[in-house]
């Protein structure tokens, strides 16, 4: 049951507060006003695709991706053996047994999977932004210096821009950069299991809250 799982390399278009995005340094106001703009672009995307630290996020996802949808396979496999022993022991089931049996097995196979991709599903998607997200953080303090160095007032994503002069682009000395300080990045494993341990969790906490308020 391969399901079409996430190929998640976007969701970049991450505005870097203080950084990316419309950054102003605050100068001498009294200089700046008689002065015109001086305005740097930067590829935030390829920051995360092109760096060290963001060419190392590719194969881990895949090994994350490839243990949660087996673990998913393995959920699959239980439901089908859990519904072949039904099918074959339901005429030695009291009524009661058999119709709670069937109940569970329906709620498990039209609930419980779906629910436990999309939950898997949406871990994972933030497991990939939290790494991304590291790389764009690390990198602003060296868009700083390169912005305070060239005496820059407004730094632009380059997803906002129509155009730019190849001479206003920092991207890759952004990268260059930050190899040298970032060689890797963690992307997080994901587990079913922690997930459905945690998700249990909450529940409880949720239950025992609402008892308090009886």
């Amino acid at each position: 049951m391969k399901k079409q799982f996430i190929a998640i390399t976007g969701a970049i278009a991450l505005t870097l507060a203080g950084a990316a995005g419309v950054t102003a340094f605050n100068g001498a106001e009294a200089q700046s006003a008689q002065k015109a703009p001086v305005i740097l672009v930067v590829n935030s995307a390829q920051i995360v695709s092109q760096s060290k630290a963001g060419k190392t996020i590719p194969e881990q996802a895949k090994t994350v991706q490839e243990s949660v949808v087996k673990e998913l396979e393995a959920e699959v496999a239980k439901l089908k053996k859990d519904i072949e022993n039904y099918q074959k022991n339901a005429s030695l089931m009291s009524d009661e047994v058999r119709a709670r049996t069937e109940q569970e097995l329906q709620v498990r196979q039209q609930y419980g999977l779906p629910q436990r991709e999309k939950i898997v599903s949406q871990v994972f998607n933030q497991a990939l932004q939290n790494a991304q997200s590291k790389i764009l953080i690390e990198s602003q303090p060296i868009m700083k210096d390169i912005i305070e160095k060239r005496g820059a007032t407004i730094v632009l994503d380059s997803s906002q821009v129509m155009y730019a002069a190849v001479e206003t682009d920092i991207t890759q000395e952004v990268i260059a950069a930050l190899d040298k300080k970032m060689k890797t990045v963690e992307v997080q494993k994901i587990s079913l299991a922690e997930i459905e341990k945690q998700l249990q969790e909450v529940a409880k906490a949720q239950a025992e809250a609402a008892k308090k308020k009886k």
